[in-house]
C-alpha cells in the first residue's frame, strides 16, 4: 500500500462520552504546531502537529517531522507554536525511528492540560477522532472508525478510517473519551479515508526509556539512531530465512527468491535472437525500510538475478556479456561528493557444493551515522557451458555484520545443476 508521510482526564465507567465539539474545546489547547524553519531563506520548510503528555514542557510528534533538525541543524531551527504562548524554541529529547516518534522539550512550560495515554488498542469498529493542523488551515478534529492493525509495515500501525491530512502528522488519535490511543503518522495515497497511527503503547515506552533531564547532543542522537538502525537490521537478518518457496530457478541455477511475503519477486524474459542469446532478469525487493532523512532510508534491500543462455556464443563472448552487465550494474564512482566515497574490492571464494564465485563488493559510509553503510555486492558463479549468472545485491543503511549475514544467506541459496549430456 502506497503511503504518504504526513509530516488527562479520568473517565468513570458509566460517563457518557463527550461530543466532538466538547472534545475539540478540551483537547485543542494541548495540540501544538511543530515548525521547522529554514534559516537560509528565513522560510518554513515543514509544519507538523504534536501534543502534550507526561510533562508540560514535553511535546510528542513524529520523527520524520523533525529529522532535518538532526542532520542539517545549521539550516533548520525547530519551534513549537502553542495556542496562547506563541512560538517557542524546542530541542529534541529522544527519537524512536522504527515507530516514527520524537519527544521535544520546549523552552517554557506550556499552560495546557496533559493528555492521557491509553496504551491498549482500540476495538475494531470503535469510534474515535484525530486532531491536528492540516496544512494552512486551522486546527481540525475529524471523526472516524478504528479498523484493526496493519502488519504491512515494519511495526504495527492502527488503521483509522478518517480524514487525516498533511500537517496533522504527529497529532493525537483519540478514543471517544479523548484519551490518546495513537499518533497520526501516514495516510494512504491509494485508498480514501485510510489513515495510520502509531499505537500509544510505543509513546509510553519511549517516555519511560527517557526519564532523564539531560538533553542529548546531536552527536549522541545520531549515534542512538545508528544503534536503532542496527537493531532493525538484525530483525531483517532473523526474518530472512523464509520457507523453501524463497528460492527460484533460473535455467540451471537456483537463486534467492522472495525477500518478503508481501512483495514477491518479478521476472522479465528478454529474448534477443539477433544477438544469439536469451536472458531472464529477476528483481526482488524488501517490503519495508526505515526513514532516516529525505536523503537516506535504512534497511532496504534489492536483489537482482540475471541469467544468460547462448548455444551459439563462445565462452569468451558469454563472459564479456556478463562483464558488460556487471559494469552497468556496478555504476559507482570513487567519489559522489565530499562525504560519499565508494570503496570496492574483488575476491574469489567458494559457495555451496564448492561452487567457485567471483565477488565484487562496494561500500560507502552513511553520512553522520557512524557504523552504517550502503553496500553493492555483485557476484558471478564461475561455471562452464552455455549458461551464465550475475547476482546483484544492493543494501541501504546497514551495519557490516548484518550486511555480511544477508550476503552469505543470498549466496547460500545459489546452486548450479548443469544439463545432462545427450
Amino acid at each position: 500500500m502506497a503511503l504518504w508521510l504526513l509530516c488527562s482526564i479520568s473517565i468513570t465507567a458509566f460517563a457518557a462520552p463527550p461530543n466532538s465539539r466538547q472534545l475539540y474545546e478540551r483537547i485543542r489547547p494541548s495540540v501544538v504546531e511543530v515548525v521547522t524553519q529554514n534559516r537560509a531563506n528565513l522560510g518554513v520548510s515543514s509544519v507538523a502537529s504534536g501534543f502534550v503528555t507526561h510533562r508540560k514542557d514535553w511535546v510528542i510528534t513524529n520523527y520524520h517531522a523533525i529529522s532535518d533538525s538532526i542532520f542539517e541543524p545549521d539550516d533548520n531551527g525547530l519551534h513549537v507554536v502553542s495556542l496562547d504562548q506563541g512560538e517557542l524554541k524546542a530541542e529534541i529529547i529522544a527519537v524512536d525511528i522504527q515507530n516514527d516518534l520524537a519527544i521535544l522539550k520546549v523552552e517554557q512550560t506550556l499552560r495546557v492540560p496533559l493528555l492521557e495515554l491509553r496504551e491498549t488498542l482500540p476495538d475494531r469498529g470503535e469510534s474515535g477522532y484525530s486532531m491536528g493542523k492540516p496544512g494552512s488551515y486551522q486546527h481540525s478534529i475529524v471523526t472516524g472508525t478504528f479498523n484493526g492493525v496493519s502488519d504491512k509495515t515494519s511495526t504495527p500501525l492502527i488503521i483509522f478510517s478518517g480524514a487525516i491530512n498533511g500537517g496533522m502528522s504527529g497529532g493525537p488519535t483519540l478514543d471517544g473519551y479523548g484519551r490518546v490511543v495513537g499518533v497520526n503518522v501516514a495516510t494512504s495515497t491509494k485508498y480514501q479515508l485510510v489513515g495510520l497511527a502509531v499505537p500509544a503503547e510505543a509513546v509510553g515506552q519511549l517516555i519511560r526509556r527517557n526519564t532523564q533531564q539531560k538533553i542529548p547532543s546531536l552527536d549522541e542522537l545520531r549515534k542512538d539512531i545508528a544503534r536503532q538502525v542496527s537493531a532493525f537490521n538484525q530483525q531483517i537478518v532473523m526474518r530472512f530465512d523464509l520457507p523453501t518457496h524463497s528460492v527460484r530457478r533460473l535455467g540451471p541455477f537456483q537463486v534467492r527468491g522472495d525477500i518478503s511475503r508481501e512483495q514477491p519477486c518479478s521476472a522479465i524474459r528478454k529474448d534477443t535472437p539477433n544477438d544469439h542469446y536469451k536472458r531472464i532478469d529477476q528483481r526482488c525487493d524488501s517490503s519495508t525500510s526505515l526513514y532516516i532523512s529525505d536523503q537516506q532510508n535504512a534497511g532496504h534491500i534489492v536483489m537482482g538475478s540475471f541469467w544468460f543462455n547462448s548455444e551459439k556464443m563462445s565462452s569468451h563472448g558469454l563472459a564479456r556479456l556478463v562483464e558488460d552487465q556487471l559494469t552497468h550494474l556496478r555504476n559507482v564512482k570513487k567519489s559522489d561528493g565530499p562525504t560519499a566515497s565508494w570503496h570496492c574490492t574483488e575476491q574469489r571464494l567458494r559457495g555451496r557444493f564448492d561452487l567457485p564465485i567471483q565477488l565484487n563488493a562496494c561500500r560507502r559510509a552513511v553520512e553522520k551515522l557512524p557504523g552504517l553503510f550502503d553496500f553493492r555486492f555483485r557476484y558471478i558463479p564461475l561455471v562452464p557451458g552455455p549458461d551464465a549468472l550475475l547476482v546483484a545485491v544492493s543494501m541501504s543503511g546497514f551495519d557490516d555484520q548484518s550486511a555480511k549475514a544477508i550476503l552469505l544467506k543470498s549466496m547460500d541459496s545459489l546452486s548450479f545443476t548443469p544439463k545432462a549430456a545427450p
